[in-house]
């Protein structure tokens, strides 16, 4: 694996780290407006942004639809083959 390959590969492993940190991070707020909340901040919250980020980190989050491009999604993509890298970005 040449150096390039190899620095792709230790972005994705910590874009997936800061993922799972985000959906930890995730929990401990909702669990806060459960604890404080109203029925009604609790859903907005659940409803809106806590599915908005949720969804923009990978297909596991309950909720229905999909992000157009994930943040595990760039980082398997920063795994695949180096020949998908140019000088574009």
């Amino acid at each position: 694996m040449n150096e390039l390959a190899k620095e792709r590969h230790n972005a994705a492993e910590r874009i997936l780290e800061i993922s799972e940190e985000i959906v930890d991070l995730l929990e401990e707020a909702m669990g806060l407006v459960r604890h404080v909340g109203t029925p009604t901040e609790i859903a907005r919250a659940r409803g809106y942004w806590l599915a908005n980020i949720r969804i923009s980190l990978n297909e596991d989050h309950g909720f229905m639809g999909r992000g157009g491009c994930t943040m595990e999604d760039t980082a398997r993509e920063l795994m695949g083959e180096e020949e998908e890298v140019t000088d574009e970005g």
